[in-house]
């Protein structure tokens, strides 16, 4: 059967530039008023209240002491972003790879899900140390945990999104007399898709928090690093801004992945009911 029997446009034409970045502001403005008014409400209230620094430090304490260390920030800033990013990026593709097989195969289901979810319901905390021990106290340890965190919801949502196609429309590929690959990249994936970044925006978050984890545990360098030696040392506005730039990095990964989303998927309903 050719393939251009079965496409199907799944895309429309781009929006102009001048339409996306207004696009851009008008999504964007709400978050950025609430910022701006928390952090003027944070600074007038410690400054106002006496708030001790140990307790909360004043958004300027913070901001004062990232700049007095950009370079060491940057630096486990961006240690622990290649950590969760390659952990993301192991953990989605484990996730994709057992979702499909799970699709394909009830047996394959039934036999490893329920293994799979109790040992996703073991807190990281607890794991990550067996994790670094069996993987070493380098940074490989430390997105092995990232990994085994950031790969479960994938996995749920490749399963339920490939097993969500229309029958209908598969009896029109299976008429047509479709190929088993035409069927999964024509039919069963494009449906999927809309799970599959559900599960990628819960990875990218899961990969952030398992890459700080796992420097809780051990290391000697990363986000999480900081945060452990500034609390020994209450230097409470360095780990402020440490934690601050780890949540951050999250949120520009998940609109990295939301980016992607529009891109792959824009014919779908909530590409334009989103808030």
């Amino acid at each position: 059967m050719s393939d251009s029997a079965l496409s199907v446009p799944t895309a429309r034409s781009g929006a102009p530039l001048s339409h996306r970045l207004l696009d851009i502001v008008e999504r964007s403005w709400p978050a950025v008023l609430i910022l701006v008014l928390l952090i003027a409400g944070w600074e007038w209230a410690c400054t106002a209240l006496d708030i001790k620094p140990y307790i909360l430090p004043a958004p300027s304490a913070i901001l004062t002491a990232a700049l007095n260390d950009v370079p060491g920030l940057s630096r486990h800033a961006g240690i622990t972003a290649w950590e969760a990013f390659a952990g993301f990026v192991i953990g989605s593709a484990l996730g994709a790879v057992l979702g499909t097989a799970f699709a394909y195969s009830r047996f394959l289901a039934r036999g490893f899900l329920p293994f799979i979810i109790a040992a996703n319901t073991i807190p990281v905390v607890a794991i990550a140390p067996i994790i670094i021990i069996w993987f070493g106290h380098g940074i490989g340890s430390k997105i092995a945990v990232t990994a085994f965190l950031s790969f479960f919801p994938l996995a749920l949502n490749m399963m339920k999104g490939l097993q969500s196609y229309d029958r209908t429309v598969a009896d029109v590929f299976h008429i047509a007399a479709a190929s088993p690959l035409q069927s999964f990249f024509k039919m069963r994936l494009p449906s999927a898709m809309p799970y599959v970044f559900v599960g990628l925006k819960l990875n990218v978050t899961f990969s952030v928090i398992g890459a700080i984890v796992a420097e809780f545990v051990q290391a000697d360098r990363g986000l999480g690093f900081v945060i452990m030696t500034t609390y020994r040392t209450m230097a409470m506005p360095k780990l402020w801004a440490a934690m601050l730039l780890s949540a951050l990095m999250g949120i520009l990964f998940f609109l990295l992945v939301a980016m992607l989303e529009r891109i792959f998927v824009p014919w779908h309903a909530s590409m334009s009911t989103d808030p």
